[in-house]
């Protein structure tokens, strides 16, 4: 019996959450439908957004979402810039492809780029072994 009783509070708890989540976001609804209209488009946009993440975020949820699209294209100008300077310039012609990858597929260039280092890093200290061999051979 104590299991049934524990799966059926954690339950109400579950719907105790969920329903507290939900008022607040009805309650925000309604504080912004009372608001002034000039804020419209910041409304629909919030609400898009709300779309996309699920359910209604915080001022802090969106302070740090805003900050992190902010770094995001910052980044994209970086390295679009470092592109542009690269194909400027014929020294740094090798380094495009790796901005153009940042730039495009930033998870998966990351990737080869940390296997890459590696098996560099590998291979450097397999030649410094050898080295040591033969110098003390």
């Amino acid at each position: 019996m104590s299991r049934l009783r524990q799966g059926m509070r954690q339950t109400v708890l579950a719907g105790a959450s969920l329903l507290r989540e939900a008022s607040a976001g009805v309650l925000d609804a309604v504080a912004e439908l009372a608001a002034p209209q000039g804020r419209s488009g910041s409304l629909e946009r919030e609400l898009e957004l709300a779309r996309q993440q699920g359910r209604w975020l915080s001022d802090d949820e969106r302070a740090e979402l805003a900050a992190s699209e902010q770094r995001r294209a910052q980044r994209r100008r970086t390295l679009l810039l470092l592109a542009a300077l690269s194909l400027l310039i014929p020294l740094l012609w090798p380094l495009l492809p790796v901005w153009l990858g940042l730039l495009w597929w930033p998870i998966t260039t990351r990737r080869l780029l940390i296997g890459v280092v590696g098996a560099v890093a590998a291979l450097m200290a397999l030649l410094v072994v050898l080295l040591l061999w033969l110098l003390l051979r």
